[in-house]
């Protein structure tokens, strides 16, 4: 898997390049420090994923998500966020944003983003999903059920499908809702599998925005 890095820190893309290059399955192929100077950077080279930060000059992550997508909708964009930074996650899914991952995740949280981005299968990070659900109940007379409500999932999905929804609006993994459900964790993404063919999505971000949208 070729990845770029984008952080206007040097000390923080030094540090992911070390991490990184612990994996035999990844390579660094390049880094930039905003995002204009990613897009320069992809004229010559693309990757099958990006590692973007928030906060950057010139560019932000947000704005540089969008423009990748625009011109490269196959490369994947892992956004690297911090607790302090909620207000942007709504604004960076719905720019195209194939993930989000916590700066301070260890080296096996990361690498699992990274494959998992790469391979279509978005894993967004638990504590950033449940961050993401505390500020979309700050929508005046939103909740995960009224936006249930409003769209009746129970005329598209099966019972045991409605509640592993409810689960994710939660901001649940496939561990906890197995553990919840007592199903197994295959079982579980099998179900969100079934869950977004049926309401046309590719992922969970993508799922917790139709129903916030309804």
């Amino acid at each position: 898997m070729n990845v770029m890095i984008v952080d206007d820190q040097g000390i923080v893309r030094d540090g992911l390049k070390m991490l990184l290059s612990l994996n035999e399955e990844i390579r660094i192929i390049g880094e930039a420090v905003n995002g204009a100077e990613l897009l320069h950077l992809l004229e010559g080279t693309v990757p099958d994923v990006i590692l973007m930060d928030i906060r950057m000059p010139v560019m932000n992550g947000i704005d540089a998500t969008k423009a990748v997508k625009e011109i490269y909708p196959n490369v994947k964009v892992i956004i690297l966020t911090t607790f302090n930074e909620d207000e942007y996650i709504f604004n960076g899914l719905k720019n195209g944003a194939d993930g989000f991952i916590l700066k301070d995740s260890d080296l096996k949280e990361i690498i699992k983003a990274i494959k998992a981005a790469y391979e279509g299968t978005l894993l967004l990070h638990p504590e950033v999903t449940s961050k993401l659900i505390h500020a979309l109940q700050q929508v005046p007379e939103y909740s995960a059920a009224s936006g249930m409500e409003k769209k009746d999932l129970s005329n598209i999905l099966t019972p045991r499908e409605v509640e592993v929804v409810e689960q994710i609006m939660q901001g649940k993994s496939n561990k906890t809702i197995s553990a919840a459900l007592f199903l197994t964790e295959g079982t579980v993404k099998n179900y969100v599998s079934r869950i977004l063919d049926k309401l046309e999505l590719k992922s969970r971000a993508e799922l917790i925005i139709y129903l916030k949208e309804q």
